[in-house]
């Protein structure tokens, strides 16, 4: 697994660049989306990717498995955000995490991120807590941002971020 973080452009051609200089695929080849909008290529069916944007920054994770990824801004919300997006354990963990906004930013990218890697998207999973057993999750921060991943594998300690232009 390997993630890609730029500020630069639309979210095609950051994945387009990724394809062409680290697996020599070029142009960028079609897309297709299931029934609950994850993306994939039909050409491709070996290389999972999972693409998020906010505020200028992109990111895009790709797996040989099923991989979702979430990146966020931090920013102050309405204050009864946590309790209503929140499953009570995640809840709880916010509590411990000192109940700001980057701790509830840690727990709603990881949840974003397993709801994206299942395919089903969140609204069938509002209310759960993704399961600890069987998948990897990891977390990244930068300034003013939030990012998770998850995925089947072991996920890198860090975002390869490309430059602007």
């Amino acid at each position: 697994m390997k993630i890609y973080g730029t500020r630069a452009g639309p979210w095609q051609d950051l994945l387009s660049h990724i394809l062409k200089t680290q697996y020599g695929i070029s142009p960028l080849p079609e897309l297709a989306r299931t029934a609950a909008g994850k993306p994939y290529f039909p050409s491709l069916p070996a290389l999972n990717f999972n693409i998020s944007h906010t505020g200028g920054y992109v990111l895009c994770a790709l797996s040989c498995r099923p991989v979702g990824v979430d990146i966020e801004t931090i920013r102050p919300r309405r204050e009864s955000l946590p309790r209503y997006a929140l499953s009570p354990r995640e809840y709880a963990d916010y509590e411990a995490l000192g109940a700001d906004w980057p701790a509830f930013y840690t727990l709603w990218t990881r949840k974003e991120a397993w709801c994206k890697y299942t395919g089903q998207g969140l609204a069938p999973l509002w209310g759960q807590t993704p399961p600890e057993e069987g998948l990897f999750y990891g977390g990244y921060r930068g300034d003013g941002w939030q990012a998770a991943v998850c995925g089947e594998e072991t996920p890198p300690e860090e975002i390869i971020w490309l430059e602007e232009g």
